[in-house]
């Protein structure tokens, strides 16, 4: 558990550090991305998936949950003015990734694909925080990814994607984005916000002074 609210410091220059683990959302930067766009992105996701678990639970309402965490950072400036995308796929076997990235495409650019896949491989090669990652046994199992990026206008955009599986088993264990037996059904939802640079740098001290003193029921880990 996270106690209280703490600065995170990530230096997007270093390799080491491509994206942060935040309860069980992936928030994936790109390279040449600056430390404080970085911790405004970071900051709004630890307030919007702490309000959003408060009030649904993602397994079994994920609309909902995606719904209530984008209204959340619309409520700290992010725009959320663009259609969502949701596909579901019944008797799932497959690559999550590929599936992932082909249901998202429409709103992902090159950087934030190749932001991912840094951090899934960061996150594949950690076994000991890997065993964090609920899901990993039990009927029902979300995730989200969540790539930055920025458009041509210099905006700073997010892809807040939820995949959820509904097994077929009580206990298989596996990578989550690997499926090597057919499950239920896998559904992935994604939805784009966006947040110009002029109302980022007016709210970055408010968002910040917003964590101050808040407990946290979920932990946080830098890949």
């Amino acid at each position: 558990m996270v106690p209280v609210y703490k600065e995170v410091v990530i230096i997007m220059n270093d390799v080491k550090h491509n994206a942060t683990l935040v309860g069980d959302i992936l928030l994936t930067g790109i390279q040449g991305q600056s430390r404080e766009d970085y911790q405004f992105a970071l900051n709004c996701t630890y307030l919007a998936q702490r309000q959003a678990d408060a009030t649904y639970k993602s397994t079994t309402e994920p609309g909902r949950w995606s719904d209530y965490f984008t209204d959340v950072l619309w409520s700290h400036g992010w725009n959320r003015d663009y259609q969502p995308i949701e596909h579901v796929k019944p008797q799932f076997k497959g690559s999550v990734r590929q599936l992932w990235s082909q249901v998202a495409s429409p709103l992902l650019s090159r950087d934030q694909v190749g932001g991912v896949d840094r951090g899934l491989v960061a996150l594949e090669n950690d076994v000991e925080l890997l065993k964090k990652v609920k899901g990993l046994s039990g009927k029902l199992f979300d995730f989200k990814i969540m790539p930055i990026s920025y458009n041509a206008d210099g905006d700073m955009e997010l892809v807040v994607t939820n995949i959820r599986f509904i097994k077929s088993s009580m206990n298989t264990r596996y990578f989550f984005w690997d499926i090597s037996q057919v499950m239920t059904q896998l559904d992935v939802m994604a939805r784009k916000v966006v947040i110009s640079r002029r109302v980022m740098d007016a709210r970055r001290l408010r968002v910040q002074k917003a964590l101050e003193g808040v407990k946290f029921d979920f932990e946080d880990y830098e890949l």
